[in-house]
């Protein structure tokens, strides 16, 4: 049987269509913004919020009990440390799947960015929530705050620890950047939404009754006025994926400082020169096998079957197996490497880890982190819910015990002076590190009844690419309002080359009139067609990154000099090299900075839409593209502006819908 040639190439690749093909644009929109919009949530949904929330009150429990002082020890905890790093690396593989699936541009990323980006989000502020705690030392915010020192020293800056928290803090910021500005256009679908519904169960209630805005005038708030122009989708596009591209960046210095780190302290087995490769595999690893459990599990609760397909499933186990190829690669050079080349210690850690009483970490590693993977070899499994589930959640456990091998195995050996019991995992560690996982789930929990876990704008894009018929019908006209002074011209058109179109034969004439073309979705052909003047955000993002750099850098090294103007150990006084990494890492955050407020300022936001809803024009039409001519005082464009865009042809301009609104 021949293939389709109404399909697209690529679903004749794959055998599995990117988006169901009922899928509309307004009918995208009502699906994910009617998990939210909800009168109430589910039951499942408020059974797992009991849970982990029981999980948070444990914890909680736990930490009273260690300020009274009962849990100290003299150094952190080891197994702290490696929970913390496994939170870190969870939201750094997290952030640099989604930015590379961005700018790589790949059209199945809408499924699965967002997902991507709030679990990049929660695991920083997790990973956050660690830093601050005591974690075994007495003093509050020590090791998130290293100059705050317990004995009342004040380190050096540029130390290990001022690394962390510096990159910790920037990595927030970053991740928080490209999760709201992904959000932005999905905000403004909520707050539309949220005003029909309110004003549908008002009509339901009778008697007159108002609606109730408040959750309206929520999403109002932090959708700043954005209405989809051109302009403005344009201005986002470039943002997205500016921040996508620092976000990047920030991973792999963050992972490169940690390896550095790790090389510059004593214990044994961290001093491979594959360490740096080994430590950003197994965070994208981490970072996508919990994306993909948690994309399976959203899936089959919200019957998001039309929108996260079985492609979506398939392409998210061939990365498992990729990655999961690339850590097995690395786990068997830097034990191969350790064997030949390795000092004595080195390989007795080896031994311990296959045979011995380390045994049980190493092999965790092999039976969850390494083995597992392989099963995506076969067609069927890689279309397997349930498997792609299983694996990433043993992935993630794998990882785990790497950051546990890595971190406090290499501290039980002869060459660190430290008392046999020091880093051994008490009851403390657990419950600090079960509190840490109810936290992520609280906190995603809200994400979903509060947020699209679905980016609506890209699906959307989709759906208008793969179902154009079905997801572009027409809305019907209504009656014009022509005999009083016009203010405002609306009309409503079935595509984007359409509106085009529009806009380049209104443009061409003389004018006393202001266009506003906006849409569900990005509009390159109508952006070109308004020619606006162009402002590149790369140009201030750069500048902006180059100031804070350079300016955090400036601020270290005349720390350095005022704090210890004689210099520490071997270190030279002031020594810059020090400063390197989290001068770049604030570098990067302050781009994000940057960008974000030329978003605004540039797209005029924030600012009141004007809407062309009215009788005879359904509210619908804001999923529609449109044009709103904007006629100023005392001229008479209004009618010029009705004919001319009734005369232009039915597929090259003529609007579907067209709306008068008087002054």
């Amino acid at each position: 049987m021949s293939a389709n040639p109404a399909q697209h190439p690529k679903q004749r690749l794959y055998g599995e269509r990117i988006i169901a093909a009922d899928e509309t644009v307004e009918g995208i929109g009502r699906i994910v913004t009617g998990i939210v919009l909800a009168p109430s949530a589910p039951v499942y949904w408020w059974i797992a919020f009991a849970g982990a929330c029981g999980l948070i009150v444990v914890f909680a429990v736990s930490l009273v009990h260690l300020w009274a002082g009962n849990a100290a020890t003299p150094v952190v905890s080891a197994l702290a440390i490696a929970s913390y790093d496994w939170w870190v690396g969870i939201a750094h593989g997290s952030l640099l799947v989604s930015a590379v699936l961005l700018l790589a541009g790949v059209e199945w990323r809408c499924a699965v960015i967002r997902i991507a980006e709030t679990v990049a989000l929660l695991g920083a502020i997790v990973a956050g929530f660690y830093a601050l705690l005591p974690l075994g030392r007495p003093g509050w915010l020590d090791p998130a705050l290293p100059w705050r020192g317990a004995v009342g020293l004040l380190p050096p800056f540029g130390s290990p620890a001022a690394w962390d928290a510096t990159g910790l803090a920037c990595c927030i910021v970053v991740c928080a950047g490209l999760w709201y500005v992904g959000l932005l256009p999905d905000l403004a679908t909520l707050r539309d939404g949220a005003v029909e519904a309110a004003q549908a169960r008002a009509e339901a209630d009778g008697a007159g009754r108002p609606p109730s805005l408040l959750r309206a005038r929520v999403f109002s708030l932090l959708a700043v006025g954005w209405r989809g122009s051109a302009v403005q989708w344009q201005r986002w596009i470039e943002a997205y994926r500016a921040i996508a591209l620092l976000g990047a960046l920030l991973v792999i210095v963050l992972q490169a400082g940690a390896s550095v780190e790790l090389a510059g302290s004593a214990p044994p087995g961290r001093h491979d020169t594959l360490l740096p490769v080994t430590l950003l595999v197994g965070a994208v690893l981490s970072g996508v096998g919990i994306t993909g459990a948690l994309i399976v599990v959203i899936r089959a609760v919200y019957g998001l079957g039309g929108l996260i397909t079985r492609r979506h499933l398939d392409v998210l186990s061939r990365m498992i197996l990729v990655l999961g190829l690339a850590s097995l690669y690395c786990h068997v050079a830097e034990t191969l490497s350790t064997l030949l080349h390795g000092d004595a210690v080195a390989r007795g850690i080896v031994a311990r880890g296959v045979d011995g009483d380390l045994a049980w970490i190493f092999w965790s590693i092999v039976v969850c982190g390494l083995l597992p993977v392989q099963v995506f070899w076969l067609p069927r499994a890689r279309r397997s819910g349930l498997l792609i589930a299983l694996v990433g959640a043993l992935v993630a456990i794998g990882t785990y015990a790497d950051h546990v091998m890595l971190l406090v195995v290499s501290l039980q050996s002869e060459a660190v002076p430290l008392p046999a019991d020091a880093n051994v995992p008490g009851i403390g560690d657990v419950v600090t590190f079960a509190g840490s996982i109810g936290l992520f789930l609280a906190l995603l929990l809200l994400v979903l009844r509060s947020l699209p876990i679905v980016s609506i704008a890209q699906t959307r894009q989709l759906a208008i690419v793969h179902n154009a018929p079905e997801a572009t019908a027409a809305v019907a006209a209504g009656p014009d309002d022509t005999d009083v002074p016009i203010r405002r011209i609306g009309a409503a058109f079935a595509s984007e080359k359409s509106l085009a179109a529009a806009v380049a034969a209104l443009l061409g004439r003389d004018r006393g009139f202001r266009l506003d073309a906006c849409g569900p979705v990005p509009m390159p052909s109508v952006f070109a067609a308004l020619r606006p003047v162009e402002h590149p955000i790369r140009r201030t993002a750069l500048v902006s990154s180059l100031a804070g750099g350079f300016g955090f850098l400036a601020l270290c090294l005349a720390g350095a000099l005022w704090l210890s103007p004689l210099g520490t150990g071997a270190r030279l006084q002031a020594s810059w090299p020090f400063f390197v990494l989290p001068s770049v890492a604030v570098a990067l955050a302050t781009g994000t900075l940057a960008i974000l407020v030329t978003l605004l300022v540039r797209s005029r936001l924030p600012q009141r839409s004007m809407a062309i809803e009215g009788p005879g024009f359904p509210r619908s039409a804001r999923n529609r593209f449109r044009l709103t001519a904007e006629i100023r005082d005392g001229t008479d464009d209004a009618e010029r502006i009705a004919r001319r865009l009734a005369g232009l042809p039915a597929d090259a301009g003529r609007p579907s819908a067209m709306r008068r609104v008087p002054r």
